[in-house]
């Protein structure tokens, strides 16, 4: 399991790597579209851009922000559970996350398909293939499906691994 841990944690972390470098384009595209109308230059599709790298920078980053817990997590109920009953609440959250996660993920996929099919263009001054730009946002669904269905896994068989600070007084922990 630790092999498999350490070559998700590596694409996920490649992903977050991605979606940091699209936030700096973000903001340059934001930059240029903001001096293109103080001097008079057509902007073209910098906005449209801006808006698709906004959300491909968001999805892309999901993966390594739920496997490192950097979502907001209501532990109010966990926190008063323990030992069986406090894995069951945390089995079944996460199995809920991840059957939310693959539900996403799947239409993401199906709306960049659909857009392939049918040569869905912008309406913006760009008039891009809107499945190029719906490409890496599916992508980015896909690995935050793939990081809840680890987690899950993580919780399923290897509970300690999950997170050692929910569990402590329940036995040792590896660390």
């Amino acid at each position: 399991m630790e092999t498999i841990n350490r070559f998700l944690d590596r694409i996920y972390l490649a992903a977050a790597w991605i979606a940091g470098a699209l936030l700096i384009l973000l903001c340059s595209l934001v930059l240029y579209s903001i001096l293109a109308r103080l001097v008079g230059w057509f902007g073209g599709g910098a906005s449209d851009v801006a808006g698709y790298v906004m959300a491909t920078s968001t999805f892309m980053a999901l993966a390594y922000t739920f496997r490192s817990q950097g979502h907001i997590r209501v532990s109010i109920l966990t926190r008063r559970l323990e030992g069986f009953h406090r894995r069951l609440a945390e089995i079944w959250a996460h199995a809920v996350i991840a059957a939310l996660a693959c539900f996403l993920s799947y239409y993401m996929i199906r709306l960049m398909l659909d857009s392939y099919d049918f040569g869905e263009r912008s309406e913006g001054a760009d008039a891009i293939l809107l499945w190029i730009p719906q490409a890496p946002v599916a992508l980015g669904s896909v690995l935050f499906a793939l990081s809840t269905l680890h987690v899950l896994a993580i919780a399923l068989f290897d509970y300690d691994k999950i997170d050692p600070e929910l569990h402590e007084g329940e036995g040792p922990q590896e660390v």
